[in-house]
């Protein structure tokens, strides 16, 4: 299993992030549905997922996972700051629903996608940037004072129904839509079990926020991930022990978050409680289908 890992940091390429940082200036805000399993319908996967805009790039990611990081932070602080004895703190972590893994990172000019994924580490995935044949529609819905055109395509094995706002100029979308004359603020598939619903928009250019990929993410190619993947499924625990100590720095893990001065070895014990909710595991209608022939 380490061996894995050793021959990923040889073999794969690590050039340099050829793309530079851009600035977002607006903020669009998707309610994700998706019928991942057919035989239960009635309970599609769900999730808030927000897409970050900028003049020449844009990255998609899931917008319920930063809320429980933070909410999982400040309650890490709460038991911290309420424990009898601040040197033996026993910590209960809660886990939350599953949330989205990977950021899609679109630049347009440069027709490139980065997809990051965290396997234990953080992986960056370098593909062209899916070039979408759309049909442009004289059909027009309106989004509160945003105006916008309907498109259609066929794209990863589904047909799509977009709505995209040419008043806002950015040609991307959420997820790996992309390519119209305006940004996608809504697009559905054919059978309604792939959804991406407008949920808001708002103009965030003060915050200076960068659209960049981390800089210590490790650069692999696609086949890369799928093994690391199918090793992880074989022997999780093994997986897990492989990858530690790769001098990655640590990201997203709650105590990271506004905590960086407090003495971990103050913890006498972690009581983690998982997810209870109803979410099903069974994946057999993923959001990618391959070509009937």
């Amino acid at each position: 299993m380490k061996n894995l890992f050793l021959i990923l940091i040889c073999c794969s390429a690590f050039s340099a992030f050829a793309q530079k940082p851009d600035v977002a200036v607006g903020k669009a805000v998707y309610d994700f549905t998706h019928v991942r399993d057919t035989l239960s319908r009635d309970k599609p996967y769900k999730e808030r997922l927000t897409l970050l805009v900028g003049r020449n790039a844009s990255v998609y990611k899931s917008l319920d996972k930063q809320l429980a990081q933070e909410k999982m932070a400040q309650d890490i602080k709460n038991q911290i700051k309420a424990a009898p004895n601040p040197n033996q703190v026993s910590l209960t972590i809660t886990g939350g629903p599953p949330t989205t893994g990977e950021e899609y990172y679109q630049y347009a000019k440069d027709k490139k996608l980065y997809i990051e994924e965290n396997v234990i580490n953080y992986y960056l995935v370098e593909q062209p940037l899916p070039a979408i044949k759309w049909t442009i529609k004289t059909d027009t819905l309106s989004f509160g004072a945003l105006h916008c055109q309907k498109a259609t395509t066929h794209f990863m094995g589904r047909d799509y129904t977009a709505w995209f706002c040419p008043d806002l100029p950015f040609q991307n979308g959420p997820w790996k839509l992309n390519g119209l004359p305006g940004l996608i603020l809504e697009a559905s598939d054919s059978k309604q079990e792939v959804i991406f619903k407008f949920a808001g928009f708002e103009d965030i250019s003060a915050t200076k926020q960068n659209i960049f990929p981390a800089a210590d993410d490790i650069r692999v190619k696609l086949e890369d991930i799928e093994r690391l993947k199918d090793a992880r499924k074989k022997d999780p625990g093994g997986f897990a022990r492989s990858m530690q100590g790769s001098g990655q720095a640590k990201r997203d893990n709650g105590m990271g978050m506004g905590m960086s001065d407090f003495d971990p070895s103050r913890i006498a014990s972690i009581n983690v409680k998982g997810y209870n909710g109803n979410v099903s595991k069974a994946i057999n209608n993923p959001i990618e289908l391959p070509e009937k022939k």
